[in-house]
């Protein structure tokens, strides 16, 4: 019970296995204030971390930041708008999301106050001036943030370094660094009555995100009697249930492989930077003034002022290694800045409790920010759609973009890194208005990609085009993705199971967990008895100057059950030799396979091993090579070539290292954990000390570090769940546990439980 300004709340919180938090109450308000309330309790320094970060104040209290990270994104901030378009977002608000949110920050406030004087907070924030009390424009402001998880969100820190050039030229580009993470990864199954024992829906959810930090997800069921019952999780500081189930659907997402935002390509005109070329006209940007405080190193607080420039496109953006030049210069468009629906859209999906329910919530709020979304109800029927926001642009401005991706080099260096570039320029590349869509400029409901079946419908961020076994979907907006191209290993690995699990006709929740985890790898069940046949024969080879027996190697991947299971010998030699090869070459024939991706064999394609190369030298061989290159890596690293996967890759959970099972991409597992994404939010909160370097090259491809691989990424949420007739039946946990806080047991007891396989019902 609490009260915040005039208003009392009053909420039934119940905590069960692992720390999850039930949720009842009789309104909107109150199930808002506990779900604050008890999301709080184990997240607070990370949420208060992102209300200063939407309020552009993280300099103000944590200093410029490395390379003045903390003044570009409180800049970049102001120069979104984020702030300001917060009161507009919550005045667009039925009144009981109102309630919910209002109940929210007085839940967050009321644990705040409760930890404060119990002196519970941990001693790294205790008393810190950022840690205060909230408001709901802090959360719509920090929910305006959240739309933009897959676009302005990863631009801030860019936007905030775009400055025109002056008498001196042009600014130094953005760091690399500057550039956010963008979209996460995850696999997501759902079965119809075709493939289960019982005839219901079955839904499986294995999202993959970041252990630490703020896109986190927490467990909880919320019930408001009448209005809401469904359980799942929930990104820290959001209200409500944004993936899960309840008596009639359950639902997973994946991130879409489509556009959110464009890039557009600006031909400036001469001595005048601030000025454009479009069409037959030249346009001039405007500009604002931007204040920021920053906190120095001597305490004291000063003010920071640039100009920040626009487009009538957007923002101006200071790209890495390109910047804004006197030539041309990069802008950006956000297809979600302006989404007024997806709270309504996560709400109504957790309301709905059948299919037709909740493909109307879709149709008629278009409200879905960033992810496909897989769902299936009691009565067996399957769906999937990507239903994300997205541009709309003329079909003559789409085949210009598969041009520019084939022949532009910059284009197709940011359309490797999800970024879409159109010509800024050219009044032909603009965003198309359809009267049918949520917002000007976006594809209507109608024109996005979805499938109903009763067998199976998957994905595992690849684009909409192969979604199911043997049913393509095509001729949709190329933003929505590129169709008739290849897949990545974890899709054909994810369509494989699947097919084999829906061709049985009798799967159970269990038997769908233990598929997702099976940590079976496909590249090495396609290529590692060649690759050992060819070692053997190799014998030694140089490599880099060293003498490397790579027969023995050979006899170590013989040995290896070609999974990544704790126990697996040869796992970690595996993904060295693919983190060796350019990722490119698991799409296609090369180096790597010897027959080519043919779109109409998909999942089978490609495969079979590159024959060696002419001349007979075996150290001219790639496979050879990268298997040599790997033995010397391992070496550096302290790891034995021979060591089980669970003695070299570990979670660290405060002071508990917990050996984990599971892959990364090249290993073509479904099961995902890697030594990559965010640890803790930019705030000062305390992670581990980072393990020494071994080889500069494979920060990006495997993470290997002194010691081996210490996981911050990868399976986050799992979830197997029925809809029967006698209600909802599940299985998951949460991988890295309920608790950001090192001190609570849940936050370790969840990852125990994954390393162990040992699901809990849900």
């Amino acid at each position: 019970m609490g009260r915040h300004g005039d208003q009392q709340y009053e909420a039934d919180i119940r905590w069960t296995t692992h720390g999850v938090a039930h949720i009842r109450c009789a309104s909107w308000g109150d199930v808002g204030f506990g779900q604050g309330y008890a999301c709080a309790r184990d997240h607070l320094p990370t949420i208060a971390d992102q209300i200063i970060k939407v309020r552009s104040e993280r300099a103000r209290f944590h200093g410029a930041g490395p390379d003045g990270a903390h003044v570009a994104s409180d800049l970049g901030y102001r120069a979104l708008g984020v702030a300001e378009r917060a009161p507009h977002l919550r005045d667009a608000q039925p009144d009981h999301i109102r309630d919910l949110v209002a109940g929210y920050a007085a839940g967050y406030d009321a644990w705040l106050e409760e930890a404060t004087a119990a002196g519970s907070l941990p001693e790294w924030c205790a008393g810190a001036p950022w840690i205060r009390p909230i408001d709901e424009l802090d959360l719509w402001t920090y929910y305006v943030d959240i739309s933009l998880l897959a676009s302005g969100r990863n631009l801030a820190e860019i936007i905030g370094r775009a400055q025109a050039p002056g008498p001196d030229g042009p600014a130094e580009p953005s760091p690399v660094s500057a550039l956010g993470g963008g979209a996460g990864a995850s696999n997501g199954w759902a079965f119809g009555g075709d493939a289960t024992a019982s005839g219901h829906g079955l839904v499986v959810a294995n999202p993959h995100f970041p252990w630490g930090g703020e896109a986190r997800f927490w467990e909880c069921h919320v019930t408001v009697p009448g209005e809401i019952d469904a359980y799942g999780v929930a990104l820290l500081g959001a209200p409500g249930v944004q993936m899960g189930f309840n008596e009639g659907v359950a639902w997973t997402h994946t991130f879409s492989r489509g556009h959110r935002f464009t890039l557009a390509r600006l031909d400036l005109v001469p001595d005048a930077p601030t000025s454009y070329r479009y069409g037959d006209e030249v346009r001039d940007m405007t500009s604002r003034e931007e204040t920021v405080e920053v906190l120095g190193e001597d305490g004291v607080v000063t003010q920071v002022t640039r100009t920040m420039w626009r487009t009538h496109h957007g923002p101006m953006v200071n790209l890495p290694l390109l910047g804004w030049g006197l030539e041309q210069a990069f802008t950006y468009r956000d297809a979600n800045l302006d989404n007024d629906h997806v709270m309504a859209q996560f709400l109504g999906m957790g309301q709905a409790t059948d299919l037709d329910a909740f493909q109307a919530v879709f149709a008629d709020l278009q409200g879905m920010p960033w992810v496909n979304t897989l769902a299936a109800d009691r009565t067996g029927r399957a769906w999937f759609v990507d239903a994300s926001a997205t541009p709309n642009l003329t079909p003559e401005a789409q085949a210009r973009f598969r041009d520019r991706i084939e022949q532009d080099l910059i284009a197709a260096i940011l359309y490797d890194a999800r970024v879409a570039l159109l010509d800024g320029s050219d009044p032909g590349d603009e965003w198309q208005d359809d009267p049918g869509a949520r917002s000007p400029g976006l594809l209507p409901y109608d024109r996005m990609p979805q499938l109903e079946v009763r067998d199976v419908v998957l994905n595992a961020n690849d684009s909409h085009w192969l979604n199911h076994p043997t049913i393509t979907l095509e001729g949709y907006s190329v933003l929505h993705g590129l169709e008739r191209t290849p897949r990545t290993l974890r899709t054909r690995q994810n369509l494989r199971a699947a097919q084999r699990l829906a061709a049985a006709g009798d799967l159970t929740v269990e038997g769908a967990i233990v598929a997702m985890l099976s940590n079976e790898s496909l590249s090495a069940e396609l290529l590692c008895d060649d690759v050992i046949e060819r070692a053997r024969r190799a014998g030694t080879v140089a490599s880099d100057g060293e003498d490397v027996d790579v027969a023995a190697a050979a006899e170590v991947l013989a040995a290896w059950d070609r999974r990544c299971e704790l126990a697996s010998v040869g796992a970690a030699l595996w993904r060295e030799l693919m983190a060796g090869l350019d990722a490119k070459q698991q799409l296609q024939a090369g180096q790597l396979f010897a027959v080519d991706f043919d779109p109409e064999d998909p999942v089978a394609t490609p495969h079979s091993l590159a024959p060696a190369a002419d001349g007979g030298d075996p150290a001219a061989d790639p496979i050879v090579a990268a298997l040599a290159t790997a033995v010397r890596v391992l070496g550096q690293a302290g790891v034995p070539i021979d060591a089980p996967l669970g003695d070299v890759q570990w979670a660290q959970r405060g002071e508990h290292r917990v050996p984990v099972h599971g892959g990364y991409e090249g290993d073509g597992v479904l099961n995902i954990l890697a030594p990559f994404g965010a640890l803790a939010s930019l705030s000062l909160e305390p992670v581990p000390a980072p393990l020494p370097p071994v080889a500069p090259d494979r920060a990006a491809t495997s993470g290997i570090a002194g010691g081996g691989y210490r996981v911050t990424y990868g399976t986050s949420f799992l979830m197997a769940v029925e809809l029967t007739d006698d209600g909802p039946q599940g299985i998951g946990l949460l991988a890295y546990g309920q608790a950001g806080d090192p001190r609570s047991p849940h936050h370790v007891d969840g990852t125990e439980a994954y390393a162990a396989k040992a699901m809990r019902p849900l």
